[in-house]
């Protein structure tokens, strides 16, 4: 996951909610990934009431271009 969200050549994509999907732009992928790295640990590491989860799906084209695919929901 943080070698794909630190590859400027993959496009990323955030959905979250109701919300429209919204790209991730490289500059904005560092913090991304630090506010969803303890959710992918197993056992995830969460605050009491906190239901926070990230699932994540890597999609490739004929082209070999790379989509990475994140879902938060709460």
């Amino acid at each position: 996951m943080r070698r794909l969200l630190g590859s400027p050549e993959v496009r990323v994509l955030l959905f979250y909610g109701a919300h429209a999907p919204a790209e991730v732009e490289p500059a904005e992928r560092d913090a991304l990934w630090q506010r969803m790295r303890r959710y992918l640990k197993e056992p995830a590491v969460r605050d009491p009431g906190d239901h926070t989860d990230f699932d994540t799906g890597e999609f490739r084209d004929d082209q070999r271009r790379t989509l990475l695919v994140i879902e938060e929901s709460s």
